[in-house]
C-alpha cells in the first residue's frame, strides 16, 4: 500500500514539472514570435521591405517608361472613354511599347528598345485620341470642333477654363496648331474646286506628308496665318513691331524684313501677318520655325493639305466670307490697315471703325471671330497663302499655287477653296502663308 502511494506522488510531481517546463517553453516561443525581434516581427519587417522594394522598382520602371514615351496608361475607347485632356495609351504604331529587360540589383532595367515615341496621346472626348508632339500641349477642343495644341506649357488644358473661345485667343502664349483628321484612303487633291483656269495645277506632296497621315491619321495646320511679329516687341528675327506699325519700316510695304529668308514666324492671335512674302521666303521661314526640333518639323502646307482642311471645315466652293473686298464689319479690337493695296503705305490703325463693302482692309491674325471655322482663322480672305503645289501657265512657266482669296477679292468669286497661281519671286502685299506641323 505504501509503495503505491509513493509512485502516485512521484507522478504528480513530474506532471507539475512538465507543465512548468511547457509554460516556460511557451513563453520563450511567444517571445520569439511576437517580441520586438520575434519571428512575426521579422516576417512583417521582411514583408514591408519587399513591398517597399517592389514599389521602388515599379516607380523606377514607370519613370523609365515615361522617359521613353511608353507609359502604362489607360486605353481610350468608345466603350471606355477617358476624361478630356487626360494622357492615355498610345495607339498601335504611334510608338514602341514592348521592351525586353533583365534583373539587376535595382530591379528591372530596359535592355533593348527599337524606337522611342515622339508623341504622347491625349483624350479629346467621346473615346477619341489625338497625337500631341512632345514639348507641345493640348489646349482644348474635340474632333467635332477642332483640337488645338500649343508650344507653350502655360496654354495647357486645365479642365476649368475654355481656352478655345475667340474671347480667350489673345491670352494664349504659344504658337497654336489645329489637328485635321483624315484617312489616307481619302487623302486626295480636289480637282473640282474653283480655280484660275489660266494655269495647270500639279499634284505635289512634300517628304513625310503621306507617311505622317498613314501613321497618325491626320496632320496639324497653323491656327492663324503666319505672323511676322506680335503687336508689341520684336519677332524672332529682331524686327521691331513699332516701325512696322507706324509705317516707317515699310514705306512701300516692300521692305527687306518681309522678304528675308531667315527668322521664324509666329502663329498667334494679334500678330502682324507676314505679307509681301515670295514663295522662297514663305518656304524657308516656315521650315525655320521648328528646325532642329527632336519631335516635329515644319513647312508650308501642300495643295492636298489645303483641300483636306477645307473639306473638314465644310466650305468647299461655297461663298463663305472672310476679310474680303465685299465684307463689312466693325473693327471691335485689334490692328488693321485701311489702305491695303499693292501700293499701300502708312501706319496701322487701332481705333474702332466700320469697314464697308468695296474697301481694302488688311487685319491682324485672328481679329474676326465671325469667320473662324473649326478653330482656324482667315482661311477665306485677308491674304493669299502660298502652298507647296507647283502650277504652270500656258507657256509652261513654273509657278506655285496660292489659296484662300484675299482682302482685294470678293468672297463670292474667291471662296476659301479657290486656287490661283503666281511665280515664285512675286511678293505682293496680299501674299502670305500658313505653317504646317509634321510629326516625326
Amino acid at each position: 500500500m505504501n509503495r503505491n502511494r509513493q509512485e502516485k506522488g512521484i507522478t504528480l510531481i513530474a506532471l507539475v514539472i512538465t507543465i512548468i517546463i511547457l509554460i516556460i517553453l511557451a513563453g520563450i516561443t511567444i517571445n520569439l514570435s511576437l517580441g520586438e525581434n520575434g519571428l512575426f516581427g521579422r516576417a512583417k519587417e521582411a514583408r514591408d521591405k519587399y513591398l517597399a522594394s517592389a514599389e521602388d522598382e515599379q516607380r523606377e520602371l514607370n519613370e523609365l517608361y515615361k522617359q521613353l514615351g511608353i507609359e502604362n496608361l489607360p486605353e481610350n475607347t468608345k466603350e471606355n472613354p477617358q476624361e478630356i485632356g487626360k494622357e492615355v495609351a498610345l495607339k498601335d504604331g504611334w510608338g514602341t511599347q514592348t521592351v525586353t529587360y533583365t534583373n539587376t540589383k535595382n530591379g528591372l532595367e530596359v535592355k533593348d528598345l527599337t524606337k522611342v515615341a515622339t508623341v504622347y496621346a491625349v483624350s479629346v472626348g467621346n473615346g477619341d485620341t489625338v497625337p500631341v508632339p512632345k514639348d507641345f500641349y493640348y489646349v482644348g477642343g474635340t474632333l467635332a470642333t477642332g483640337v488645338i495644341i500649343s508650344d507653350a506649357e502655360a496654354d495647357k488644358y486645365d479642365g476649368t477654363t475654355d481656352k478655345t473661345t475667340h474671347e480667350y485667343r489673345k491670352n494664349l502664349k504659344g504658337n497654336q496648331f489645329v489637328w485635321v483628321p483624315c484617312s489616307i484612303d481619302n487623302y486626295n487633291f480636289v480637282t473640282t474646286y474653283a480655280k484660275n483656269t489660266n494655269a495647270n495645277y500639279g499634284y505635289e506632296q512634300i517628304p513625310g506628308e503621306i507617311a505622317q497621315i498613314e501613321k497618325y491619321g491626320g496632320f496639324y495646320v497653323g491656327r492663324y496665318e503666319a505672323g511676322i511679329c506680335m503687336p508689341t516687341g520684336t519677332n524672332n528675327s529682331g524686327i521691331t513691331t513699332a516701325n512696322i506699325l507706324n509705317g516707317t519700316s515699310a514705306s512701300s510695304w516692300q521692305c527687306s524684313e518681309f522678304t528675308t529668308s531667315t527668322g521664324k514666324p509666329v502663329v498667334q492671335a494679334g500678330a502682324i501677318p507676314w505679307y509681301h512674302a515670295d514663295h522662297s521666303t514663305a518656304s524657308n521661314v516656315a521650315e525655320n520655325m521648328y528646325k532642329g526640333n527632336s519631335y516635329v518639323t515644319s513647312g508650308l502646307m501642300t495643295g492636298t493639305m489645303w483641300d483636306q482642311m477645307i473639306a473638314k471645315i465644310g466650305d468647299g466652293n461655297t461663298t463663305t466670307s472672310g476679310n474680303c473686298k465685299n465684307s463689312a464689319y466693325t473693327s471691335d479690337e485689334g490692328i488693321y490697315h485701311t489702305t491695303a493695296g499693292s501700293s499701300g503705305t502708312g501706319a496701322w490703325s487701332t481705333t474702332t471703325a466700320e469697314k464697308t463693302s468695296g474697301t481694302y482692309w488688311l487685319v491682324e491674325s485672328g481679329m474676326l471671330g465671325t469667320y473662324e471655322r473649326y478653330h482656324i482663322y482667315d482661311t477665306a480672305g485677308n491674304l493669299w497663302e502660298w502652298v507647296e503645289q507647283v502650277a504652270s501657265d500656258s507657256s509652261s512657266n513654273v509657278a506655285y499655287s496660292l489659296r484662300g482669296g484675299s482682302f482685294d477679292f470678293d468672297a463670292s468669286t474667291h471662296p476659301a477653296s479657290y486656287r490661283t497661281y503666281c511665280f515664285a519671286s512675286a511678293a505682293y502685299t496680299s501674299h502670305c502663308f500658313r505653317v504646317a506641323l509634321y510629326l516625326k
